[in-house]
């Protein structure tokens, strides 16, 4: 193999010349460079001295020398259908900028390239749409400006527009001049110029299971679409509905009759697990057309830790951003427990959420915190208080009226025998004092014991089973009482506890 004198080498020098640095004209522009096959680096800008204690961090500072149309251009000769190139000062505030606008790309995002640039002012995102055409899409809050011969065009918000070599981008100060390609081969620069996050292996399975979704529907039978659950999927917990329609859905839906009245902006659902708290919460949203979200509590703390604060403002500005909003907290307990125990973590979680709270009431945003618990006594006494979570509503387990209206919920489209006696079966299933998780429970098992008596499970497992197998199919009373004693034999009765009992 021959090898190429070094001399022979042309070089490319990326260095600010006459020893300066760039200057900060109005529009910074870095198209007039001569070419070259290789980059040679300098470092001549006192501000950025290089330290030999860190070379990534040398390596990134002599890379940002490089102008920022060549990185861009580099990147352009690795760009594919289903990248971004992102460009901004920092990762985090482009990657916001950039979900603010997702409403405008047409496919999977597979892969995001950032690069870092000290100089811009504001975010860049260049995309390549259906025939493979470059577009800029327009992440910021402001105008971009597209020049070329034949004139200058603006670029609104969250638009789009494709572009071609030797058009000029314009953000705010910035005059960029677009490349197919580097005036240098920066091949062996990009991994230090930029960073990229590599989705494909996620977005192959979320086409895929589109796809075979898609092409499923093609030969289902058409059904009517399910719809959203309201209070009327609700049973047994008629006082809890009345008190959320007075606090919540009526200063939504009528804001004028309540301008004069202190509105809790955060109410407490307290109660055993499995009586409804969030079924009711997520019914409140869709009652009053409102955007409804749902965090919880565990698993913010097992996944946030460190940053719990950051994510909880961002969690709660996209709901302020949507309102009027129905947030969920389930598991409150487990990060609103009291600042006086030995846990830093929740400290700091409840002295944000009481900062969020209180901001949010005086305002008088149309965010309403409904926080799930069956452990009050552990939460911290600044949470409970009037203008955080002044009201608390207890979410117990159904009366016999309850029972029966939950029973009629669950057993609606299930194909029960004429003998059985709901009235009857709804007493047994209130003794057992079985919550409207468990009665949704049985009435599946109920299902699951028709199937077992009839043979159907045993047809599936030797692969003889038609539909026509369960056209005839009735729940029987046999059935339910089944279910019943499964459930008992499990412990799963609450039994009242006797006064003084420990």
């Amino acid at each position: 193999m021959k090898i190429t004198p070094l001399q022979s080498f042309k070089a490319y020098n990326y260095a600010p010349q006459n020893n300066a640095c760039p200057s900060n004209n109005k529009f910074r522009s870095f198209s007039n460079q001569p070419t070259s096959d290789v980059v040679v680096l300098h470092n001549k800008c006192k501000q950025n001295p290089i330290s030999f204690g860190n070379i990534n961090k040398a390596a990134l500072i002599l890379a940002k020398q490089i102008p920022l149309e060549d990185r861009i251009a580099a990147l352009f000769d690795v760009f594919k259908r289903g990248d971004v190139i992102t460009v901004g000062k920092n990762l985090k505030e482009t990657q916001k900028a950039l979900k603010n606008s997702l409403d405008s790309f047409d496919h999977v995002i597979k892969r995001v390239f950032f690069i870092e640039d000290d100089n811009i002012d504001g975010h860049l995102a260049f995309y390549k749409n259906a025939t493979g055409e470059k577009e800029i899409l327009n992440i910021n809050d402001f105008d971009l400006y597209l020049s070329n011969n034949l004139g200058q065009d603006s670029l609104k918000p969250h638009s789009s527009f494709y572009i071609v070599p030797d058009d000029i981008l314009y953000i705010n100060d910035t005059a960029i001049k677009i490349k197919d390609a580097p005036k240098a081969n920066l091949s062996l620069q990009r991994h230090i110029f930029s960073k990229v996050f590599d989705f494909s292996q996620d977005s192959k399975d979320v086409i895929k299971r589109q796809n075979v979704k898609e092409l499923s529907s093609l030969v289902k039978e058409t059904k009517g679409k399910s719809h959203p659950l309201t209070f009327a999927d609700v049973g047994g917990q008629d006082n809890v509905i009345e008190e959320l329609k007075k606090g919540v859905l009526f200063p939504i839906k009528y804001p004028e009759a309540f301008e004069d009245i202190k509105i809790n902006h955060g109410i407490i659902l307290t109660g055993p697990p499995g009586t409804g708290k969030t079924l009711i919460a997520e019914s409140l949203a869709n009652e009053s057309n409102a955007y409804f979200t749902k965090l919880n509590g565990s698993e913010l703390k097992s996944k946030w830790v460190g940053e719990s604060e950051e994510n909880l403002r961002a969690f709660f500005d996209d709901a302020i951003e949507k309102q009027p909003s129905i947030v969920v907290f389930d598991e409150f307990d487990s990060v609103a427990k009291k600042r006086d125990q030995v846990d830093n973590y929740s400290a700091e979680f409840v002295n944000q959420f009481l900062s969020i709270m209180s901001d949010i009431e005086k305002r008088g945003d149309d965010v309403f915190v409904l926080a799930t618990t069956n452990k009050i006594g552990m939460l911290d006494d600044a949470i409970m208080r009037s203008g955080r979570f002044g009201k608390h509503i207890e979410v117990g387990p159904p009366d016999l009226k309850g029972t029966r209206q939950i029973l009629d919920i669950h057993t609606a489209k299930k194909p029960l025998d004429e003998a059985v006696d709901k009235d009857a079966l709804a007493q047994k299933i209130y003794k057992i004092k079985a919550t409207g998780a468990d009665i949704a429970r049985l009435s599946a098992d109920a299902h699951n014991n028709a199937y077992e008596r009839l043979g159907i499970f045993e047809k599936m497992a030797n692969g003889t089973f038609k539909k026509s197998d369960i056209d005839e199919l009735r729940i029987t009373d046999e059935d339910f009482e089944k279910a019943i004693n499964q459930f008992v034999s499990e412990g799963k009765t609450k039994e009242r506890k006797k006064i003084g009992y420990n």
